[in-house]
């Protein structure tokens, strides 16, 4: 019996694909739907909606497709139309010229994203992705706070502030005598547990 057997398969991912491959026929030249395996997994906890899975060999001989992609259900329902198309475009993005071609080096392989940066990394950095290769890239040393805030690009939040006054969260430095009366205490699995 399989570990989880809470799926179905869907075509709704499918469809945005083929529509998103054919309005850019140029960017996506050869790619094929019928090489991928569409899932979609219900009750599973997911940052992403949708996740692109490579099949290696030998699997790939009994499957016969070398792509999955696999929509998390729950997170899938929460996103509106524009996002449901962002999210396919990016699954699609994953996949390199060659991908679906039994004679390709790149068959069934996989495309590391190029930009993967924080905003505030991008803001640090003069907002230049891929500072690494672009010596348009801003130091960070050089540029004040309030620099660096200004090219943070709209108001994102990774961690979304609550409580407090209007939903923000208040801190407060925490006093001396605070930080005097803890206690060490004993190892409870392997750590030092501190009490007050």
């Amino acid at each position: 019996m399989p570990k989880f057997v809470d799926y179905y398969s869907d075509g709704e991912v499918r469809d945005i694909m083929e529509s998103i491959a054919n309005r850019f026929p140029t960017m996506f030249e050869g790619f094929d739907t019928d090489g991928i395996n569409f899932v979609t997994t219900k009750k599973k906890k997911s940052h992403k909606p949708l996740k692109l899975r490579t099949i290696g060999y030998p699997m790939q001989v009994f499957i016969g497709k070398p792509y999955i992609v696999e929509c998390f259900d729950t997170k899938w329902k929460t996103l509106d139309q524009k996002r449901k198309n962002l999210a396919v475009f990016h699954i699609m993005c994953g996949i390199p010229e060659g991908g679906f071609d039994e004679q390709s080096k790149h068959y069934g392989k996989k495309i590391k994203p190029e930009i993967e940066m924080y905003l505030m990394e991008y803001a640090a950095a003069g907002g230049v992705p891929n500072w690494m290769e672009n010596p348009e890239a801003s130091d960070p040393m050089e540029q004040t706070p309030d620099d660096v805030s200004k090219k943070v690009p709209g108001k994102v939040e990774a961690i979304p502030e609550e409580g407090g006054e209007e939903g923000k969260v208040i801190r407060v430095p925490v006093p001396p005598q605070a930080v005097a009366s803890v206690r060490i205490g004993k190892k409870v699995g392997g750590k030092v547990a501190a009490s007050a």
